[in-house]
């Protein structure tokens, strides 16, 4: 093969290229989230602006663990369990809006957490109605009770709300 320099490829932005929606609903494969019928339900919510810039900590690593065996000189290595966290919660603004997650996502008394689904569509800009063939990842989700944020006096109020994830994270190419 030839050695041929490619340049640096271009990347996708974040901006305008992400949605997270809420679905309170039931998503029956979600390997084919259905766009229509459970991203169009009505237990489905875009909360996407709802969150702060870093609202939405979503974080996976894999732990490697060592592999030492009798008179190897050198220690090997193994892939180990792949950890997805939300870190300390997400963060989002207050509204009374009735499709901001400030409502969405305040689980209803007398319970005091609410288990759904976030589905987050990456790489499409926000604008494109979600469709067939799209790419998602859908991470089942227990959201505790809301919290408030820290009053500062410069910015918005805020909720946080502990997050733990109930299954693992599913990528799903969207159904129509």
């Amino acid at each position: 093969m030839v050695d041929v320099r490619n340049g640096v490829p271009p990347a996708i932005d974040q901006m305008a290229q992400t949605v997270i929606w809420f679905v309170g609903g039931t998503i029956a494969d979600t390997s084919a989230v259905k766009a229509s019928t459970e991203l169009g339900a009505a237990t489905s919510y875009d909360v996407t602006y709802s969150f702060t810039t870093d609202g939405f900590p979503l974080v996976s690593s894999q732990e490697k663990t060592t592999d030492e065996r009798l008179t190897l000189l050198n220690t090997l290595e193994a892939l180990g369990k792949v950890t997805t966290t939300f870190g300390d919660g997400v963060t989002y603004v207050d509204s009374s809006e009735a499709t901001a997650a400030a409502t969405v996502l305040k689980p209803v008394s007398p319970a005091t957490s609410k288990s759904g689904y976030f589905v987050v569509r990456a790489g499409v800009p926000y604008a494109q109605l979600a469709a067939a063939a799209q790419k998602a990842t859908i991470y089942p989700v227990t959201l505790g009770p809301q919290m408030r944020g820290p009053i500062n006096g410069s910015g918005k109020f805020t909720w946080k709300q502990q997050v733990i994830l109930t299954g693992p994270p599913v990528e799903s190419i969207m159904a129509a």
